[in-house]
């Protein structure tokens, strides 16, 4: 059963949107009590600090799901304003760079600037419309790096809010009126459709900091930096930190940061589950090595003597499309011919050597 303060809080929400449908009320419901009950289980509301809350400041790994890792994959970077995000992330680059590493990673930014320069500033107008028009961005960024560095030892994309953080504004614009249900109620096609990734998404990184820090840090108010979407996104992102942890949002590597604490200490997390990521493969084989060193020197002086094979969906796709090579960088589920030929969408680049 719902709180009565957030029973309470959807009744403007649903008088003052345009879709008078008991059903569409029951939708919101359903979506406040999927909010309500992610916080209860963390024992988290709108300004519990982040290290009060469970399994905040770990980093966890699926092993399991390293196997069928291609390269290059994701790492998306997600959270609250005024957080560091972007901070952390440049910084982190830069050590890439001292270390001769910098072209192992390709960095997709949040840029906001073509989508104002088209379509105007829709932050205050059609804010969902806004947050697709961005996600679209990010989404065709994913494409041009593909394009432009397939062949240069790339292994690792960062996304400075990606798909992943889509939903969180999805989320929080529907609470607020914004958002047709019709799309909540099919939200797992609304989710694997507008909302994917070009390539398989290996680390999710959450930054926390409490509504009333983002304030005090960013100290100037604007669509999203205000104290009506802010307590709404950092109850969000706690649910996506529950979702996450309970399997219902597959990862490789997952880490949620407390971002109020000292930056170095930040740094720190942000860079251990960053070099986890990056060196994911390695670390999996080395433990591997380890754990079972008579099988896996077998298994290795097995695969060194086996010439190099297409897999099976790429030899399938590759006969499709007339003998072509073809290589496959997304997809966790790609084994067999009907999963290669019945999924709904597949999102193909022609590169040139």
């Amino acid at each position: 059963m719902l709180e009565n303060p957030r029973f309470n809080e959807s009744l403007p929400v649903s008088a003052k949107n345009e879709w008078h449908n008991p059903h569409y009320r029951q939708i919101l419901l359903e979506q406040q009590f999927l909010t309500q009950r992610a916080l209860e289980a963390l024992g988290a509301n709108r300004v519990t600090p982040p290290t009060s809350v469970a399994k905040v400041d770990r980093t966890f790994m699926v092993p399991e799901r390293v196997m069928n890792l291609r390269t290059p994959y994701a790492v998306e970077v997600l959270g609250m304003p005024g957080a560091g995000k972007t901070t952390m992330i440049n910084r982190y680059l830069e050590e890439l760079w001292l270390k001769d590493k910098r072209h192992k990673v390709a960095l997709i930014r949040e840029d906001t600037r073509d989508v104002k320069n088209k379509y105007g500033d829709l932050r205050y107008s059609d804010p969902f419309l806004y947050s697709q028009l961005v996600g679209t961005a990010n989404f065709i960024e994913y494409f041009n790096i593909l394009k432009n560095t397939a062949n240069s030892g790339m292994k690792m994309i960062i996304s400075d809010r990606g798909q992943i953080d889509r939903r969180i504004f999805r989320r929080v614009f529907f609470s607020q009126g914004y958002v047709n249900p019709e799309i909540m109620a099919a939200e797992d096609e609304f989710t694997y459709g507008m909302e994917n990734t070009l390539v398989q998404i290996c680390g999710i990184i959450i930054f926390m900091v409490r509504p009333k820090v983002t304030m005090e840090r960013i100290k100037k108010s604007g669509p999203v930096v205000n104290m009506n979407f802010l307590p709404r996104m950092y109850e969000q992102l706690w649910r996506l930190h529950y979702e996450i942890l309970q399997d219902e949002v597959p990862y490789r590597i997952y880490t949620c940061i407390d971002a109020e604490k000292d930056s170095e200490k930040v740094y720190e997390r942000f860079k251990y589950a960053m070099d986890t990521t990056l060196n994911v493969h390695n670390l999996c084989l080395a433990a591997l090595a380890k754990a079972f060193p008579k099988e896996f020197d077998t298994a290795k002086t097995a695969y060194d003597k086996t010439p190099r094979r297409q897999s099976h969906a790429q030899r399938v796709l590759g006969e499709k499309l007339g003998g072509k090579k073809v290589l496959i960088v997304g997809g966790d589920d790609m084994v067999s011919e009907e999963d290669i030929l019945q999924k709904p969408i597949i999102e193909g680049l022609r590169l040139k050597k």
